[in-house]
């Protein structure tokens, strides 16, 4: 009988997107001092007691009668309550947690798509969008949905023996 070869352990490594997704559901959780974004400069105003934790960039496509629309590279401010996009030469548009009746996270995919009843679900891609899925899954389903939805699981921490 031969012996068996040792196991390592190693750490997965992060995109600095994963890791600062994680790091917002850390904050979320109330694990780590939140990062605040000053939204003044932006000309987005909040409502009283809301907070604003990460300004990004994302591509923003809206179905019309079952079609996508060609994806636009949008600004987004995400809260607790809401993201808020500025699509290029338009007025904000803000889409709120409350308001959503369809929530589907893919991070496998890069994409989150938010559907409110209207006929028009936005979809939202990106390289950051781990920050949408983490501030929508928290708003959405609660703080225990942060380690219980299927769609996070790759940003939970890992080991992987080789």
């Amino acid at each position: 009988m031969r012996p068996r070869p040792h196991a390592t352990t190693t750490e997965v490594r992060w995109s600095p997107e994963a890791q600062d997704a994680r790091n917002l559901a850390l904050e979320i959780a109330g694990l780590r001092p939140a990062t605040v974004v000053d939204t003044m400069p932006f000309g987005i105003v909040l409502e009283p007691g809301e907070v604003a934790s990460r300004m990004t960039w994302l591509w923003l496509s809206i179905r019309r009668g079952g079609i996508w629309t060609a994806a636009e590279w949008c600004q987004v401010l995400v809260t607790d309550r809401r993201l808020v996009c500025r699509p290029p030469d338009r007025a904000l548009a803000s889409f709120w947690w409350g308001a959503v009746v369809g929530f589907e996270p893919d991070l496998v995919g890069g994409s989150v798509v938010l559907d409110f009843g209207d006929g028009r679900p936005r979809g939202l891609a990106g390289p950051t969008i781990a920050l949408v899925a983490v501030a929508g899954t928290a708003s959405i389903h609660g703080l225990g949905a942060l380690v219980r939805h299927p769609a996070l699981l790759p940003l939970q921490t890992r080991r992987y023996e080789s």
